[in-house]
């Protein structure tokens, strides 16, 4: 009987898993998993609800030091794939903003249990607490080296995941693996986590909450720029705008500063701003009240500060045209200096990876090792907050799956 070892049992192993018991039938498919359970990480996912895929994915919405090879492999994952296959699992979706797309139930653990129940179905045995030291060619086989002894197989697809979150199960190792069978690795980082800032201006700021645009900077240039609510935390700046452009850092020369913008009146032009103050100043007695109405209080009174316009006891009417045009400068681009980003127990994903012109972007399968295939978290793929890395989970595990159980069949 023909054996396919899939090395990992998260988001893109499972699919793999599934996908090629479905495509080889007549072959054994085994899923090793370190953790005492697989799935793990799936349950932790969309607040506890799985943003399973969202209908915009395209890649635009990924990132990759190859742009030119992400486009090949990205070819046919349509969120349509991800759709059908969870269609197939008995799963219901719903749609909900910005195309994400949830299960019905907004249970995370009802993503795992029909997996789960679909690998039961395929017979495909689960390996849990099985640590995968090595994999290495043997003759006309795959030797899988394990903590419990050594497993042979005709294919095997490495789906480790990265080095984002170890408690739930990525601990790095794959690449090491990987690299062990001449692949190269571009530089790690972590991604989709919040941005580190220089304290000051941030004290009692913790919690709060504010629709605001966010544009981060180096050198004189723009790294990039994003929307939405930012959080303020008592160690710099969170929320979805700061967590999409976290991995623009990667690019940073060393040594370079990078500053984040914060614009709590992004829907407003400067010069709006400046006639709205002008206004207020006219019916605020102090600079207490004069932000009165439009923003947090606290984040008022921390602009106001920034801006050296003190104390709040001042008489608005004691303010010049050149102290209104800095408020508003300050309102419309706050300045952090942003000192890194949180480390890999916060990051949701894992930036870099091994690169993807290292594997066939039609079937995932390694450039350098034929019988090895490659996909998830471990490659050279970041997607955008909203659904997007669980996109590419499934598809590329979708994929891998397929081409390891034509090639079984074969």
């Amino acid at each position: 009987m023909k054996q396919i070892l899939v090395i990992g049992g998260g988001a893109a192993g499972l699919a793999a898993a599934i996908t090629a018991a479905r495509q080889a039938p007549d072959a054994r498919v085994t899923v090793l998993e370190r953790l005492d359970r697989v799935g793990k990480k799936l349950l932790a996912t969309g607040n506890g609800r799985c943003n399973l895929t969202n209908l915009h994915a395209s890649p635009a919405r990924f990132h990759s030091c190859d742009s030119g090879a992400l486009h090949q492999v990205m070819k046919g994952m349509e969120p349509r794939e991800s759709l059908d296959f969870f269609a197939s699992l008995g799963l219901l979706c719903r749609q909900e903003d910005e195309g994400r797309i949830y299960p019905k139930c907004n249970q995370a653990s009802m993503v795992v249990d029909v997996l789960l129940q679909e690998l039961e179905r395929l017979d495909i045995r689960t390996r849990c607490g099985c640590t995968v030291r090595g994999i290495r060619p043997g003759r006309n086989e795959w030797i899988v080296e394990t903590e419990g002894g050594a497993l042979t197989a005709d294919a095997v697809i490495l789906t480790t995941g990265g080095k984002a979150a170890p408690k739930l199960g990525s601990d790095g190792s794959g690449y090491a693996i990987a690299k062990a069978l001449g692949h190269s690795c571009t530089p790690l980082y972590p991604a989709l986590v919040a941005l580190k800032c220089d304290r000051n201006g941030l004290g009692g700021l913790k919690g709060i909450r504010a629709e605001a645009g966010l544009t981060l900077l180096a050198g004189g240039r723009v790294l990039g720029r994003d929307a939405g609510e930012i959080q303020f935390t008592d160690y710099g700046l969170s929320g979805i705008p700061a967590m999409q452009l976290s991995g623009r850092l990667a690019g940073l020369q060393p040594g370079e500063r990078c500053t984040a913008l914060v614009d709590l009146f992004p829907e407003w032009p400067l010069e709006t701003l400046v006639r709205e103050l002008k206004a207020r100043q006219k019916r605020q007695a102090t600079l207490e009240t004069l932000l009165l109405g439009t923003v947090h209080k606290r984040l008022a009174y921390a602009v106001l500060k920034s801006t050296g316009l003190q104390p709040l006891s001042r008489p608005s009417a004691s303010l010049s045209d050149g102290d209104l045009q800095r408020l508003a400068d300050s309102l419309k681009a706050w300045r952090f200096r942003v000192t890194g980003t949180q480390g890999w127990d916060a990051a949701q994903v894992t930036g870099g990876g091994i690169p993807l012109d290292e594997v066939d972007p039609d079937t995932m399968e390694s450039r350098l090792q034929p019988g090895l295939y490659l996909a998830g978290e471990l490659l050279d793929v970041t997607g955008d907050c909203g659904g997007f890395n669980l996109h590419w989970a499934w598809c590329s595990g979708i994929r891998a799956g397929r081409s390891a159980g034509t090639r079984c069949r074969r």
